[in-house]
C-alpha cells in the first residue's frame, strides 16, 4: 500500500502529463485526439489542479466542432465530458455509472 502522500503526488504527476498530451495534440490540430487525455482527468484525477482546465479545454473543442457544424462531434464531447464526470470505481474496477468502461 502507497501512502496518500505518495498518491498525491502520482495523481498530480499524471494530470499535468495527460494535461500536457492534450495540449500537444491540440497544437497539431488533432481534436479527436485531445479528447481522451482530456477526458481521462476529469474521470481520473477530478480533484487536480488540471481538471478545470480540461473540462475548459474540452468545451473549447466543442465550440470548434459546433462552428465547423460538426453537431453530432459537439453532442459526442458533451456526452463524454458528462460520463467522465460522473465516473466511479465499483468492485475494483473503473466503471462509469451506466457500466461503460471509459
Amino acid at each position: 500500500m502507497i501512502s496518500e502522500e505518495l498518491a498525491a503526488a502520482i495523481s498530480r504527476a499524471a494530470s499535468a502529463a495527460l494535461l500536457r498530451i492534450g495540449k500537444i495534440y491540440e497544437e497539431q490540430g488533432w481534436l479527436h485526439h485531445a479528447l481522451t487525455p482530456y477526458l481521462k482527468i476529469v474521470a481520473y484525477y477530478p480533484e487536480s489542479e488540471g481538471a478545470p482546465t480540461a473540462v475548459d479545454r474540452l468545451v473549447a473543442i466543442a465550440g470548434i466542432f459546433e462552428e465547423k457544424r460538426q453537431f453530432h462531434m459537439t453532442m459526442s464531447v458533451y456526452d463524454r465530458l458528462d460520463r467522465a464526470a460522473r465516473f466511479q470505481r465499483w468492485d475494483g474496477h473503473q466503471a462509469s455509472p451506466e457500466g461503460d468502461i471509459l
